[in-house]
């Protein structure tokens, strides 16, 4: 299979894909221009940013991710982590600017259709309750709020039927 093989395609010809070694420079892009809010909700003391970085120094094989390319930008980027587990967790985030676009629930939508595809019994988020838009949007693709992650955060679970 090739590392850019793609998964799924999206609005205006934005690409879904595995994230590859050669995207370091877009990934590194994507987390220097994310806005303040947005880094507040994804990039807390750039704890996402080490770890989709960490990818192209050690491949970080617990992890898998996936960005949504227009052109040469990468304008979303997901992950899970702890792929070992048959519930891991995920992760996703729209470039500024980009938000709003439907980017969003495709990557969303895709990741939770490769999961359920591998057998996976669901995946497990969690967000800020502030994070309304996220909020919504994982709702409305079906992840059902189960209480609070001991970090205070809400925790979602999307179940897969299998």
């Amino acid at each position: 299979m090739s590392e850019r093989k793609a998964y799924g395609y999206f609005a205006d010809g934005i690409v879904f894909r595995r994230m590859s070694a050669t995207d370091r420079d877009g990934v590194q892009s994507f987390f220097d221009d994310m806005g303040a809010e947005s880094a507040a909700f994804f990039n807390v003391d750039h704890g996402n940013e080490k770890r989709v970085m960490a990818f192209f120094e050690n491949g970080k094989t617990d992890h898998v991710f996936w960005v949504a390319e227009a052109g040469n930008v990468i304008v979303g980027l997901a992950f899970i982590w702890d792929v070992d587990s048959r519930v891991p967790w995920f992760g996703v985030a729209v470039r500024d600017g980009w938000q709003g676009k439907h980017i969003g629930s495709g990557m969303v939508r895709s990741v939770c259709e490769i999961c359920r595809k591998e057998g996976r019994g669901g995946i497990l988020l969690r967000t800020a309750e502030s994070n309304f838009r996220a909020r919504t949007l994982y709702e409305r693709c079906g992840f059902e709020n189960i209480g609070l992650h001991p970090s205070g955060e809400l925790l979602y679970l999307k179940r897969f039927e299998l």
